[in-house]
């Protein structure tokens, strides 16, 4: 096992970054493309919606075993570290088969999804939709077993750069099917779900030529291990229900807003949703190297490496974190109405109160990853059931006088409140008081973020709204712009920010 992982962070920094400009470019072709047609987009997005849940089939049993396969592969024990992912896959394989059939159900019967489908088009639109769901569920077993392979050797950029050249194809087709007034949204999926096969195979190939890895053996693998399920179970029914109060949480205020109000809200609510994932993704990108890392100093019994590496991530990753939540969040308008125009005008509170809610992940996240890796059930528990707890109950007492707005509000506050949890544990573990941690994460910030609300402010006025493809680049320039200036100013103004960066630098040069 390597000593130093920087060089891998780095790489995967630098194709997740590459993605992430193609997400900006998707989100600047594809979705003026998509929500042009309100209601049809309302019925895409709803049937989107469910096909989330796919990413929770396994249980929890997927993230478990992504741990202790972390574990053996850092104690080299590569046998191991094959059959845990052989019985993770086989828990995944099972419940995919479960959603592939509920998919094909709703496909006859999309009413039970989706209310007020008022033409037939629109029925069919859906069936189809749900039908391409269940066809090309199983691809996800590919997937996610390819991020366990890659992800536990910090080599996820292998996966990144195939599927930059997935998400150029994807970018290039929506020409094909939307234009000249055309909207063929079904042969769009259709489309964008075979790449999606051909990019998982063709990494699977690139896995098996570079690390040797053993495939046969792997599929011997495939099956129920009691000796795996009684070392992951515990850890396993964690994720479990995790993965039931983020549904809870997270995922069901599309499906609830369709059934309630009908696609038109929906889609109103999409927009700011859309935005939400987009940054979700980005966190994804920017945390995700180190929960392998973290499970390694487990693997090793490495406690001041992985306070070191929790206290550097912090450090590095607040300002990425909060400076584009806030440029965002203040300019929502502009960036909205010329996106996708005046007739989503009701989406900019929504959207602010949105994006908000990732405005403490730089404590959240590694947080979180850190509570896992050292199985730290309680905590972990506690801040989960409230999250839900919270976000519904202010729904159920507030959605008659606040409507739509009160989905957006409530999932502000749930997370503002596990932010307050998150933040408990994190100064407890670093062994650092209140004040301290102000000084050291939020004072360096203070300057950056008072440039960023003063300029926000003063050019709000004087950006394009009106919908068209060069208004939005320029409220996006603008944007980055802000971003860039309170950057360098939090570069200047930081000694431990330009400390930890020279390191970095140092070790790749190396």
């Amino acid at each position: 096992m390597q000593k130093s992982y920087t060089k891998n962070y780095l790489k995967i920094y630098l194709w997740q970054g590459v993605s992430l400009v193609l997400n900006f470019l998707s989100m600047f072709i594809v979705i003026p493309y998509l929500t042009s047609e309100p209601e049809i987009y309302g019925i895409y997005t709803v049937c989107i919606s469910v096909s989330i849940f796919l990413a929770y089939a396994d249980l929890g049993f997927l993230s478990a075993g992504q741990k202790y396969a972390a574990e053996y592969f850092a104690k080299g024990k590569r046998q191991e570290e094959i059959k845990v992912i052989g019985f993770t896959t086989f828990i995944l394989l099972v419940f995919l088969l479960f959603f592939s059939v509920g998919f094909l159900t709703l496909s006859f019967h999309p009413e039970f999804l989706i209310k007020n489908l008022a033409f037939e088009k629109q029925e069919t639109i859906a069936s189809s939709l749900l039908l391409i769901l269940a066809l090309f569920t199983p691809v996800t077993l590919l997937q996610r077993l390819l991020q366990m392979i890659y992800g536990i050797r910090l080599e996820d950029y292998i996966i990144q750069r195939t599927n930059i050249v997935a998400s150029l194809l994807k970018i290039i087709s929506v020409l094909c099917f939307f234009r000249n007034g055309e909207y063929h949204i079904v042969g769009y999926f259709l489309f964008i779900q075979i790449i999606n096969l051909f990019a998982a195979l063709l990494t699977l190939f690139i896995a098996k030529k570079r690390y040797n890895y053993d495939f046969k053996f792997l599929l011997k693998s495939i099956h129920f291990d009691k000796n795996v399920f009684a070392k992951t179970k515990t850890l396993a029914f964690t994720s479990l229900y995790l993965t039931f109060t983020w549904i809870l949480y997270y995922e069901l205020d599309p499906a609830v807003i369709g059934k309630l109000l009908g696609p038109n809200q929906v889609a109103i609510y999409a927009i700011g949703l859309t935005l939400l994932s987009f940054f979700r993704s980005i966190l994804g990108i920017i945390f995700s190297p180190f929960n392998a890392r973290f499970n390694h100093f487990v693997g090793v019994d490495d406690e001041e490496g992985q306070k070191s590496l929790y206290l550097k991530v912090i450090t590095l990753l607040a300002p990425i974190v909060v400076f584009p939540i806030v440029t965002i969040t203040l300019l929502a308008s502009p960036l909205i109405l010329s996106w996708v125009g005046a007739d989503y005008t009701e989406s900019v509170g929504i959207t602010q109160f949105l994006v908000l809610c990732n405005l403490f992940a730089f404590i959240t996240y590694p947080t979180g990853i850190f509570l896992m890796a050292k199985e730290r059930i309680k905590e972990i528990y506690l801040i989960n059931t409230l999250i839900p707890i919270i976000y519904w109950t202010g729904i159920i007492s507030t959605y008659h006088f606040l409507g739509l707005n009160s989905f957006a509000i409530f999932k502000l506050i749930a997370f503002a409140g596990s932010a307050i949890g998150y933040y408990v544990i994190m100064i407890s573990f670093l062994k650092i008081g209140v004040f301290q941690s102000i000084k050291e994460f939020l004072i360096p910030m203070l300057l950056p973020l008072l440039f960023i609300i003063a300029t926000s402010y003063i050019t709000i006025d004087h950006l394009p709204v009106e919908k068209s493809g060069i208004n939005f680049l320029i409220v996006a320039i603008v944007a980055a712009f802000i971003m860039a200036f309170a950057f360098t100013i939090q570069y200047l103004v930081s000694s431990k920010l330009r400390k930890t960066l020279t390191s970095i630098i140092a070790t790749f040069s190396r």
